[in-house]
Order: structure tokens, then C-alpha cells, then sequence
């Protein structure tokens, strides 16, 4: 039988206007599930999105975008990124001119006929186009040539509310007006007629948002925040109305009794609230935005000529319109307007922003540049490789935007306290009018109570629509996703990646972390610690380290490069072309070399002799044939040789290698290489002509801040460990080295998991295991921990595992992150505390709790208010975030140019305390070792 084709869902982005609570997202959320072929929804109340997962053979967004219209709110198609076509790019353009079906037909054929379209979507209603192209084949570009139509829409408002308050709360206070509105016409007062004439464009136009909502939301069996508002509303309005016409037949109560007011300034007090809460939560996604802002606007577009690929023009163009393959400009002090490789120049770039790195990175030909990073000190000229949703910086973006719309654990909490709390509150208000009422009729309490010109029937009613409008669900809505948003935005700009909102919750409650070794708490990059030379062997040791670089030259073994880089610091020899000077030289005649896909690992050595017969030796070493200077060799054989160069054999490698060779080593060279072994490094012999001359002791050096963070992570309660393939020497010596006994070594993939299991089967219940690593092998580890932290030098695999992606390679990073996690979730709850509190103490006082003792009754559009600045003052506690300042290792990095990049110690709070600080100068590393690696990295 065929087999049946995989289902890949594709995913769509929905803009939705309206959503007022946790309540409407829950909504939401139930109406797309119902619909046959979503697999998964994700509805963000904070950023008016939902992220939908769909089988494309099932439905479409559109239809998706019309469930969510028939539920009542407004939305639109943001983003549709078709993961069943690989390859597929899709872009919306807004077309002006259309008027009917036949236009639409028009514009979906002329789009249809550009090669790599393979779907057009056209809408005359919404003056839109939605391309899905190839992008292999076509681009943006294209598509604005055959279609050149852009439009916008415009929103207007009016505000009745004030006047009406200054005729009901003002005039009626001042005697000579209060006359003139007392006055009667045809039976009615003209301050009612001003007040109707003013209260109804506000109750019916522009509140009619919150009653057809309430409507909806009645329909569908829910109740929201719209609900309150438009019963609360509605109540004040019908009783003003009625109380107008119990005044046409009672001419005695003319003047008293409605209370249009009412209902205008709660209609204008909740917009009020609204666009304060919309701004402020304007304000939790601006480290967000400030990602997005980082795209240049345009880019310098390089036309070349096919034959000979120089320049012939350049042009400034959209930088939206770039496609890959495109040759493109960057000016010193410009931002970079796509990923892609550089084809000539040398400049520095400053990524800062976008993985958190402080220190400008050199960019040479052959190097990758970051979308939004800004070049300085020379020109760039760059082959475009990803643009627009493909660069790395939207990937960034949409990580962020991902965790975002994601729900913490927390919000369940809040989404089963809003099913029930609307139908609570307006049952609350019903049995606070009847109360009130009950009490008054049966003459419960004293006449005084009652104000003047108020029934029993009034006193009550405005008792309970205070008690309607001064509830908010809002608060409790917006207590979890504001936080969430804050905290992942202000670890975005710290170059951590938070996936999603369920990770800040599970690394709160962590009991363990596990780190990989290689690149994890060591540098990933051996280097040379320490050497011994044999003077007895004859050669001087600057022609020992000359023959071993001319040997090394070629090679890619990371012990090669290692020692390679080590003879060159020693002998001042240059290993590759430094940067450029500021600008390109002005001779040059427009050639771009086509980079290529496989960078070589350096340039040619002006100083490299002849090398020939090199012989790889896996497991063992290398051995070569190496044409040596007269000048170089020793002083016997010089004089022997005169200025003719001599051939020597050269040999790299371990004790089994010398045997082979008949290399005889002295046994106290043997001595001296057990003992760094055992310490965990690596030991290269070298022989020259048949005789040994040196030995080398490698290492991959602790990264410098490996102790303090391990310090930092045992102080606050968390039990550490190692797990790596490496061997248990190494692994001991490391672990040793930065304060960590358990350890499991020669662990492969499938051990590294095992282990994980094991250590999530120990664990008390509700706590987790962390994973910290950096390689391929370390992917699986990664997925099965509770909270994957995969090091942004890492393996693509290893980052697309992990759920906390580190930018920059640096581990105090860990301590950012679980402090972010920390500080977001007392920041949640701390805003469900306010967020109850306001509400267990304010409906009390709605009520009318505080009228018997102080004759206090709070009215309904002060209660509106209230009600609106609770779920701002939500946003504004989550807002505090930003003010956090995670702990930063203190250290101290020294370039070969003696320059000085320091970074400043901050205490954390409570369980961190000041072991960043104090851990930091104890490095597991010797000081010769660390100036040797960032000597060697500055080669």
C-alpha cells in the first residue's frame, strides 16, 4: 500500500482588534480549535496576535480570520509562512484601485504570470495582495514592478463626555446656570435635553464597540469585561430615561434624578483606560521593536557586469527589496540591511545589539555579517545570502515574538479565575442592588441616608452598577503575558533567546544543571600551556617553532592550528592579511570576487618554505618533509651547507609515533608529559632529522568565568555536574578546576541522556534538570532536559534544541538568564497579588461597605475609572522589569594591543548575593595559560 504523505502544518499570524480580557483570548482560542484542521493555537491579549497551526488541504486563513470576525472582533492576516513549500517566501502588498471582482481577477493574473509565483491571494475589500513566490526564483522587487499601488486608512473619533460633565458636575452647582438647566421645556428640563443630546452619541456610537461585543460574547455563552460595561452602561442610561419621564409626569422632581453622566464618563473613563493600558503595553515590546529598528531602511544595491562581476553601478534601494545573491554597499557607520558574506574590504562590526557582544568583531573577506550590525572603519562590499524573514535578526525577532505569544503556567490560573469571574461580578451587583433596595423599601436604614432627589430605587441601582464597573477581569488578564513580555524583551537585548513563556516557569524551579566540557565551560579552542625545548638536540628553539609552523601550515586539526598559532606569536610571524585601513583603496577597478562556499582556514604565508610528502597519522600524529633556511639550521650543519637550504624531516606527534620513528625521548621528558596529562592536558612531541627537540603540552582553557558562574549556581542551591564524551582525566581535571565533583566522562549522545534521566528521576517533585551545552552531540541532551541552554557559538542543531538560546559564548550568561526567570516570575505573581487584592477590596466599597460607618458611596464613573487604571497599573509593575540588571562577571579581557575591556560586578538580591563578584578572580586556569589563549586569539 502507498505510503501516505506526511502532514506539515503551515502557520499563520492573525492581527486581532478588540480582545478586552483574558476571557476574549480564551474565546478566541476555543472558536479556532473548533475548526476542522488547527492543530494548534497560540492568542497573545498583549500583542493582539494569534499564531495558528493548520492543515492547508483543510482551511485557509482566511477562513480562519472569518471565525474570529463571526466571534467579534476585528482581524486580519499578518503573516502566512507556508512550511509545506520549501523554499516559500510570502509578502503582502497593499493595492489601490480595485473596485470589483473583475479587478480582482486582473491583479491575480498579472501576478500569477510572474515566474515563481506560486499563490495570489486578492482581496478588494481589503486592498491587499497576499504573494506566495519562490524565492529562489523571484522577489519582492518583482512583485512591486508588476503592482505599484499602495493606500492607507484613516480613523477619526469624537468626544461628547466633557461638556456633558461640565453641564452636570459644574453649572448645576453654580446658581445662575443651574437655573437657566432647571428651566422647563415642553415638560422636560433643559439640562436633561443637553444631557441626552450629549450621552447619547457616547452610549450608542462610540460605546457601541462594548455592546456588540457583549452581545457576541452573550451569544457564544461567555461572559467578558464588555459585558460589565455594557450592562453597567445600559442600567444608567434605561434609569435616566425612565427617571425623564417620571419627571414629565411629575413636574415636583423636575431637575432631579438622571444621571447621564454616568454612563458617558464610564464609556470615557474605560477608553481612557484602554488607550493608557495600550500604550503602556506600547512600552513592553520596545526591546522588541528596538530589534526590528535595526534593519536599515534602504541598502546600496551593487549592479555588476556578468563578465568580468566589476561594478558598473550602484543605486540606493529598499532594503526589503534585497534578494538573496544581490551585491550590496556598506558605508563605515552603516547598518548592514542583510545577512550575507563579505567579497572584499575588512571593517569592524559592532553586534552588540543583536547578540549582546561588546566588542567589535573584525569582518574580513569570506566572514558572515549579521543583519543590523553596524560597520565601522572601512567599506564592505557583501553577497547577500538571507533577507528580510530569513536574516538572522528576523529569526531573532520571531523567537522573541514566539515566547511572547506563548503562556506561562501561570496564566491557566488566570484564564480559569475569568470563566467564572463576570458571571460572580454581575451576580454580586444583582444581589447588591436587591440588598439595597430590599433594605430601603423595608425602611432598614434612615431616611437621611438617601441624598436629596434620590429614590430607593436610584440609591440601590448606583450601588450595584458600581459594583459592575469596578471589577476588572482585565487586571487578572494582563498580569502573566505583560511580565512575560518584559522579561523576554529584556533578555533579548542581553542576547539571551527565550523561546517560550513555559521555560521561565521551569527555571525557576530547577535542582540541577549539567554542563557539557567542550565549548561549555572551556573555550573550545586548545591552545598551547606549556613547551619544553631540548638544548642538547642542537637546534634552537626559534628554528623548532620555525619548522613546526612551516609543518603546521596546512593544517585543520585544532592541536595543529594550536601549535601553529603558538610558533608564529613567539616568532612575530604573520599567519593572515590584517584589516584594511579605513576606506578601500581608491585604485581599485570594481572586481568583486564571488565568495565562496568553503572559506579557506587562512591566507598564503609569505614566509611558508616548501613542504611536501605530509602524512596525517590519525590517532598518532603527522610527519612531513620540511625545506629549511640555511639560517635556521644549526650552527654545525649551517656551517656544512653553506647558504643552501637543507630538507628535514619533521615529526608531530605522541610517544606510540616516536617508536615508530625510532625517536629516542629522555625519560625525564616522558616524566614531564605524565604529569600534564594527568592534569588534563594534551602532549605533542616533536622530532626534527631523527632527534627529539621539543614537547608541547595542549589544553582547552577554562573559559574565564566558568567558576564564578558554578560558584554562583552551588550558592543558590543548585547541585552541578559534568557530563562529557572527553576522557575522565580531562574531565576531572576540569571539573577540579572549577568546583564540581560529579562528574561522568566518555559519555556519549545516548549516555548524556541517560544521565539527564536519571537525575530528573532523583529530583524532588516540581523540580527540574538543566542542560547547558554547545555541540551536535549535546543536542538530545538539550531536548530532553527540562530547560535546554544551548550557547550561541554552538551547533545550528544544538541552538534549534535548546528552549534559552545564549548569543553571545559566554557563561555568566546562565546567571542572566535564571535571574530574568526569577525576577519575571515573583513579578507575575506579585501582579496577581495586586490584581485580586484590587478587586477583593474594591467591590466591598462599591458595594456600599463604607456608607453605614462614613456615608461614603462611590460613584459609578470614579468605580469606571478605578477599574481602567487597575489593569494599567498591571502593565506598569510588569514595566519595572526593565529595571532589572542581571549579574555580570566580573573580568577582565586584555587584547595584544593592551587595551582593557572591563565589566563591572552587580550583586544580585537575595540568593546570588555578591559570589559573582567573589568567585571571579579564581579562575581555574593559570595566568600563562590565559594570556596564551587570548595571545593566540589575537594573532
Amino acid at each position: 500500500m502507498a505510503e501516505l504523505p506526511r502532514w506539515q502544518p503551515s502557520v499563520v499570524r492573525l492581527r486581532i482588534e478588540g480582545m478586552a480580557c483574558a476571557g476574549c483570548s480564551s474565546s478566541i482560542e476555543s472558536c479556532l480549535a473548533g475548526i476542522a484542521g488547527v492543530r494548534r493555537t497560540a492568542v497573545s491579549l498583549t500583542l493582539s496576535e494569534a499564531r495558528v497551526e493548520y492543515d492547508p488541504a483543510l482551511t485557509n486563513p482566511t477562513a480562519l480570520a472569518a471565525a474570529i470576525a463571526d466571534c467579534g472582533f476585528l482581524c486580519s492576516v499578518e503573516e502566512d509562512s507556508t512550511a509545506s513549500i520549501p523554499g516559500a517566501s510570502s509578502v503582502s502588498l497593499t493595492v489601490t484601485g480595485m473596485t470589483c471582482a473583475g479587478c480582482e481577477a486582473a491583479v491575480r493574473a498579472a501576478l500569477a504570470a510572474i515566474p515563481g509565483v506560486r499563490e495570489a491571494n486578492v482581496s478588494a475589500t481589503l486592498h491587499q495582495a497576499r504573494v506566495t513566490y519562490d524565492a529562489a526564483l523571484t522577489g519582492p522587487r518583482a512583485l512591486i514592478c508588476a503592482l505599484r499601488f499602495w493606500k492607507h486608512k484613516f480613523l477619526a473619533s469624537l468626544i461628547f463626555a466633557l461638556p456633558l460633565f461640565l453641564f452636570d458636575m459644574v453649572l448645576m452647582y453654580i446658581p445662575g446656570p443651574k437655573q437657566v438647566l432647571e428651566s422647563s421645556v415642553n415638560g422636560f428640563s433643559l439640562g436633561s435635553i443637553i444631557s441626552f443630546a450629549l450621552a447619547f452619541p457616547v452610549q450608542f456610537v462610540v460605546g457601541w464597540t462594548f455592546h456588540i461585543r457583549a452581545l457576541r460574547a452573550l451569544r457564544r455563552g461567555r461572559a467578558n469585561m464588555d459585558v460589565l460595561v455594557s450592562v453597567g452602561t445600559n442600567a444608567a442610561f434605561a434609569y435616566s430615561m425612565l427617571s425623564v419621564a417620571y419627571q414629565k409626569a411629575h413636574p415636583e422632581y423636575m431637575g432631579h434624578g438622571t444621571f447621564f453622566e454616568t454612563s458617558a464618563l464610564l464609556i470615557t473613563f474605560v477608553c481612557l483606560g484602554k488607550y493608557l493600558e495600550s500604550a503602556a503595553k506600547g512600552k513592553t515590546s520596545q526591546a522588541l521593536s528596538a530589534l526590528l529598528e535595526l534593519a536599515p531602511p534602504t541598502a546600496i544595491l551593487c549592479e555588476t557586469d556578468p563578465g568580468t562581476d566589476a561594478v558598473s553601478s550602484e543605486r540606493e534601494v529598499d532594503a526589503g527589496l534585497l534578494q538573496p545573491g544581490d551585491l550590496f554597499k556598506v558605508l563605515p557607520g552603516a547598518r548592514i540591511p542583510a545577512d550575507g558574506v563579505v567579497a572584499r574590504g575588512a571593517a569592524y562590526a559592532d553586534e552588540s545589539l543583536v547578540t549582546g557582544e561588546p566588542v567589535p568583531v573584525p569582518k574580513r573577506s569570506g566572514a558572515e555579517v549579521i543583519t543590523g550590525t553596524t560597520a565601522s572603519g572601512g567599506v564592505l562590499w557583501v553577497r547577500a545570502t538571507r533577507v528580510g524573514a530569513d536574516s538572522a535578526l528576523s529569526q531573532i525577532v520571531r523567537l522573541v515574538e514566539e515566547a511572547q505569544l506563548s503562556k506561562a503556567p501561570a496564566q491557566a490560573l488566570a484564564d480559569r479565575i475569568s470563566a467564572y469571574f463576570v458571571p460572580g461580578v454581575i451576580l454580586a451587583a444583582l444581589v447588591t442592588w436587591a440588598a439595597w433596595y430590599g433594605a430601603g423599601v423595608a425602611g432598614a436604614y434612615p431616611a437621611d441616608w438617601l441624598p436629596a432627589g434620590t429614590t430607593p430605587l436610584l440609591f440601590s441601582l448606583l450601588f450595584g452598577i458600581a459594583v459592575l464597573v469596578i471589577a476588572c477581569p482585565c487586571a487578572l488578564g494582563l498580569a502573566t503575558p505583560t511580565a512575560v513580555m518584559v522579561g523576554t524583551g529584556v533578555a533579548a537585548r542581553l542576547g539571551i533567546l527565550i523561546k517560550s513563556a513555559e521555560v521561565l516557569g521551569k527555571a525557576v524551579h530547577l535542582s540541577d544543571v549539567v554542563f557539557d566540557k567542550t565549548g561549555t565551560l572551556t573555550q573550545g579552542k586548545p591552545c598551547v600551556v606549556d613547551a619544553r625545548f631540548e638544548d642538547a638536540c642542537g637546534w634552537p628553539e626559534e628554528s623548532v617553532l620555525f619548522l613546526i609552523a612551516c609543518a603546521e601550515s596546512g593544517s585543520e586539526h585544532p592541536l595543529g592550528r594550536a601549535l601553529l598559532k603558538h610558533a608564529a606569536l613567539r616568532l612575530d610571524l604573520r599567519l593572515e592579511a590584517s584589516l584594511e585601513g579605513p576606506e578601500a583603496p581608491a585604485s581599485h577597478d570594481g572586481t568583486i570576487p564571488q565568495p565562496s562556499s568553503a572559506t579557506p582556514a587562512h591566507t598564503p604565508i609569505p614566509w611558508l618554505t616548501g613542504i611536501w610528502d605530509a602524512t596525517p597519522l590519525p590517532g598518532r600524529g603527522f610527519t612531513c618533509w620540511v625545506k629549511c633556511p640555511a639560517r635556521r639550521l644549526p650552527a654545525a650543519a649551517a656551517a656544512a651547507a653553506g647558504t643552501a637550504p637543507r630538507e628535514v624531516r619533521v615529526v608531530l606527534g605522541n610517544r606510540a609515533l616516536m617508536v615508530e620513528e625510532g625517536v629516542a625521548v629522555p625519560a625525564e621528558v616522558l616524566d614531564w608529559a605524565r604529569a600534564r596529562e594527568a592534569g588534563g592536558a594534551t602532549c605533542v612531541l616533536a622530532a626534527l632529522a631523527g632527534v627529539h627537540a621539543a614537547a608541547f603540552a595542549l589544553a582547552d582553557p577554562l573559559k574565564p568565568e566558568a567558576r564564578a558562574v558554578v560558584a554562583a549556581l552551588r550558592a543558590a542551591g543548585l547541585r552541578c555536574h559534568v557530563v562529557t564524551g572527553d576522557s575522565w582525566a580531562t574531565a576531572r581535571a576540569t571539573a577540579r578546576a572549577i568546583g564540581i565533583d560529579a562528574v561522568q566522562a566518555q559519555a556519549t549522545p545516548v549516555g548524556k541522556v541517560a544521565a539527564l534521566r536519571a537525575l530528573q528521576a532523583a529530583a524532588r517533585p516540581g523540580r527540574g534538570v538543566a542542560m547547558i551545552g554547545d555541540g551536535v552531540n549535546d543536542a538530545a541532551a538539550l531536548a530532553a532536559a527540562d530547560v535546554g541552554v544551548a550557547v550561541g557559538s554552538g551547533a545550528a542543531v544544538a541552538i534549534d534544541a535548546a528552549d534559552v538560546v545564549l548569543m553571545r559564548d559566554d557563561l555568566a550568561d546562565v546567571l542572566a538568564a535564571l535571574h530574568l526567570a526569577r525576577a519575571t516570575h515573583a513579578r507575575i505573581r506579585l501582579n496577581y497579588l495586586w490584581a485580586l487584592g484590587y478587586n477583593a477590596l474594591a467591590v466591598p466599597v462599591a458595594a456600599g461597605a463604607l456608607y453605614p460607618p462614613l456615608r461614603f458611596q462611590l460613584p459609578a464613573w470614579v468605580a469606571g475609572l478605578a477599574m481602567a487604571l487597575s489593569s494599567v497599573s498591571v502593565v506598569c509593575s510588569s514595566l519595572l522589569l526593565r529595571r532589572c540588571r542581571p549579574p555580570v562577571v566580573q573580568g577582565t579581557e586584555e587584547l595584544k594591543t593592551g587595551s582593557t575591556l572591563s565589566r563591572t560586578s552587580r550583586a544580585l538580591p537575595g540568593e546570588w548575593g555578591s559570589l559573582v563578584s567573589a568567585g571571579a578572580g579564581e579562575v581555574g586556569v593559570s595566568r600563562r595559560l590565559s594570556d596564551s589563549v587570548l595571545e593566540a586569539g589575537s594573532v
